[in-house]
């Protein structure tokens, strides 16, 4: 009950700082006035790609196009504007009901204007194209920014709520204060002996089913994808892939349950049939262990590759061509197989998981993301498995399988290695391993230095991502779009750019800045354990940072998905009659709202954990905010950016 009052005291101690310049800033409005505009449409982008106007202003917009046929899709405004090369005028439609006959028209005229509380609260709002004019058409926007800009004044206002609240919590008695307390001390289990959750955990049944629908999914994604139309916005296997699946990973199974897109992940599954040689009933393998009954290789995985470094580079390489699996959907489709067969190849050669634990691309967001979880599995009693020689979690034993993760329970104290197959759960003969409830975002720190370039490297990707799909500036695609412009020089710069700043910038300017926390703070510490400690504190916001990313990808495409699943392969059918319903987003007006309170929780979260971090070291007040001042100046300052780029 002090913990649910603690948050609800700065919950209200943010919303009253954010609504103080939102209230504010509407005493400074101007008198509307007319703006006439014209919008050039082009592959793929639009000029102006910001229009900025005062509440109230009427809008005299004209058109045209330098290539081929495209639209001003403009949902908040009840407008869709078809632009054809071929004449002056242009076509007019409702986005409510897009069959009523269009108006022909050499200028749209509307008022910068909502109805009723509306009025006062959206202030940006993003226009698109309705017209499918390429590969990378899904990226042509623009964004129409109303003043005054509650939204980027109320987030403005709330960053500096939470600043002032988390130096407040570094000069307010350190060391009672509740968030320094141990994390794991935190935990209750979730599940007990005699619960219904641990009979549907130990069981193998649900996770058999879920995993095999998974596999019906990827089995859908591959053929649609290879055989379906090309055209991404309506090929079934993209939308499930970038759409769907990547929402629901990045937005809900991550942040909630952890790796649990792990425990039902199908890519493993006729490795470990081949080497288990069953399905259900564990057989005592010739590795001394219940391990497998394969004779093949079984090798050991190379020691010198036993960290993140290998599955960073195979995601820097996927994440650089990402606009490719997107918009080609025989490449994403092709990309899916071999992400089903490499693994299948691999069981054949390596012991155990040596795909999921040292090569998997998913496995570096979800290994990473899942220390955010409040969902963990851990041992119920650590001197129950002191005493334990057998180490049946990790050897296995007539009831469960080996960990595929070479784990033993004992020694968890963190979610980034554990996949949470739950074999151990079975196989434990103590019943001492269980799934726990705890905190979010209890995590800090990295172990090594592969795990701190691998959190580093999401991170930088969440914001590169953003700019690079939801940005207005068409010049940024351009350096990705090879797929009908050709642009290979321009996509060499892009490549270089992304890759410098993952591995060499951001991790520089990281461990520079701890270095000078140091040296600020005059605390006699490691220089390479404080660059350890403090690139922990990036996983909050950088996840925070992704959702904000798929939340519009999933919003805007909802329409698309619903059309897809009654046409999969794009070839006329229309399975449930929703083949052909007009376009609509889901709550456009509010995607802004969404991911800046967003942005603003991964703040609170990331700020938060970076004082957590050097709790050990018992610093005075002064001492520990010169330590983690300039890594927390440097947080602040991404945020401030986002929260611009997402609001204004």
């Amino acid at each position: 009950m002090v913990q649910v009052k603690r948050i609800f005291k700065v919950f209200l101690i943010i919303i009253c700082s954010g609504l103080i310049p939102a209230l504010a800033c509407q005493l400074f409005t101007n008198k509307p006035v007319d703006r006439y505009i014209h919008i050039t449409s082009f592959r793929y982008g639009k000029d102006p790609s910001v229009i900025r106007c005062n509440r109230g202003d009427r809008l005299h917009l004209t058109f045209s196009t330098n290539d081929t046929g495209h639209s001003f899709f403009l949902e908040e405004f009840d407008m869709d504007v078809k632009v054809s090369p071929a004449r002056k005028e242009v076509e007019v439609f409702k986005t409510s009901d897009p069959t009523k006959a269009s108006k022909l028209t050499r200028e749209v005229i509307f008022t910068a204007k909502h109805p009723g509380i509306l009025n006062f609260v959206v202030s940006k709002s993003n226009y698109r194209c309705h017209v499918w004019c390429g590969p990378m058409h899904a990226f042509e926007q623009g964004k129409l920014i109303i003043l005054p800009n509650t939204l980027l004044c109320f987030s403005l206002g709330c960053l500096l709520g939470i600043v002032l609240l988390w130096v407040n919590s570094i000069f307010r008695n350190n060391s009672k204060n509740p968030a320094s307390l141990k994390i794991e001390s935190s935990q209750k289990i979730l599940i007990t002996n005699q619960s219904f959750f641990k009979k549907i955990i130990v069981s193998r049944w649900p996770q058999a089913i879920l995993t095999i629908f998974a596999l019906l999914m990827i089995y859908i994604v591959i053929l649609t994808s290879i055989f379906g139309t090309q055209m991404s916005g309506r090929n079934l296997g993209v939308l499930l892939m970038w759409a769907i699946w990547l929402f629901l990973l990045v937005a809900i199974l991550t942040p909630i349950f952890g790796r649990i897109w792990c425990t039902i992940c199908p890519l493993p599954l006729l490795g470990d049939m081949f080497q288990r040689k069953s399905f259900f009933s564990p057989i005592s393998g010739s590795t001394g262990g219940y391990n497998n009954k394969f004779s093949g290789l079984f090798l050991k995985w190379p020691t010198w590759l036993s960290n993140d470094w290998l599955r960073l580079v195979i995601f820097l390489l996927l994440a650089t061509f990402s606009t490719t699996l997107v918009a080609k959907p025989q490449i994403s489709g092709i990309t899916v197989l071999m992400l089903l067969l490499v693994p299948t190849i691999m069981a054949f050669i390596w012991e155990l998981r040596a795909f999921c634990r040292y090569v998997c691309p998913v496995s570096v967001f979800v290994g990473s993301f899942s220390r955010m979880s409040p969902v963990a599995l851990r041992s119920k009693s650590q001197q129950v498995c002191d005493r334990c020689k057998s180490h049946y979690c990790q050897k296995g034993s007539p009831k469960g399988w080996a960990c595929p993760y070479g784990l033993t329970v004992a020694d968890m104290h963190g979610n980034a290695d554990c996949g949470l197959c739950l074999e151990c759960t079975r196989s434990c003969l103590y019943n001492n391993v269980a799934v726990y409830k705890r905190s979010f975002g209890p995590e800090t720190g990295t172990r090594t230095f592969s795990e701190a370039w691998l959190t580093l490297a999401i991170f930088t990707l969440a914001f590169v991502y953003s700019v690079l799909y939801e940005g207005h500036w068409p010049v940024v695609r351009d350096f990705v779009n090879i797929l009908d412009k050709q642009n290979w020089g321009l996509f060499g710069i892009y490549a270089l750019i992304v890759w410098s700043l993952a591995l060499v910038i951001v991790p520089g300017v990281v461990y520079l800045l701890s270095f000078t926390g140091l040296k600020l703070a005059k605390v006699n510490h490691d220089r390479n354990k404080a660059f350890l400690s403090n690139t922990g504190a990036f996983l909050p916001l950088g996840l925070m940072l992704w959702i904000a990313f798929v939340i519009p990808m999933f919003f805007v495409n909802v329409t698309f998905i619903i059309q897809s699943f009654s046409d999969p392969f794009g070839w006329g059918w229309d399975f449930f009659g929703t083949a052909n319903i007009p376009w609509h987003q889901f709550l456009p007006q509010f995607i802004p709202w969404i991911q800046s309170a967003l942005i603003l929780t991964g703040l609170y979260l990331s700020l938060r954990n970076l004082k957590r971090t050097w709790h050990s070291l018992k610093l005075n007040s002064r001492k520990l905010f010169l330590l983690i001042l300039p890594i927390g100046a440097f947080i602040i300052a991404t945020v401030v950016t986002m929260v611009f780029f997402f609001t204004n």
